[in-house]
């Protein structure tokens, strides 16, 4: 994945969402990169193995940073219904980390899987370069309004 990740331009957005099957805690040192709204106290060993991914490639986790109650924060539960965690991430470029305004499990729709769907909030301010000069224009960009992108995800997950 760091191989993918160093092709990007940097002036693009670099969003991953994924199951990183990882438990983020709340260490205060790591407050800047994973905030203080985990559902964990402790981050684990993979947790650790994430965050320095993130750092190493100037990421944020914005999955941990938004105050919810708790089964908001819930994105995998065990066979048994009684286990929660918080496994499922979503990381963003450092640069554009205010883009996502707010994130939260979805715990109602019937998706046959044992995690639950995250809603995220995203608003980027869009330039588009006229002649010599940039225009800024707001929009709400949905990754859904693309057809392709559409099929690949409801193919993949």
């Amino acid at each position: 994945m760091k191989q993918n990740i160093n092709q990007i331009a940097r002036s693009d957005i670099k969003i991953i969402l994924r199951d990183f099957n990882t438990k983020v805690g709340k260490e205060s040192v790591y407050k800047p990169t994973i905030g203080n709204e985990s559902l964990h106290n402790e981050t684990k060993n993979n947790g650790i193995k994430m965050i320095q991914f993130v750092i190493s490639n100037g990421l944020n986790v914005r999955s941990t940073m938004f105050p919810r109650k708790d089964i908001h924060k819930e994105t995998w539960y065990s066979a048994d219904r009684r286990t929660a965690n918080q496994i499922d991430h979503v990381l963003i470029s450092n640069g554009f980390r205010s883009a996502i305004t707010d994130i939260r499990a979805l715990r109602g729709p019937d998706i046959g899987s044992d995690h639950n769907l995250p809603k995220i909030n995203f608003k980027v301010k869009l330039r588009v370069k006229t002649g010599n000069k940039y225009n800024e224009k707001r929009k709400m960009v949905s990754i859904f309004q693309n057809p392709k992108w559409k099929q690949e995800y409801a193919i993949n997950y």
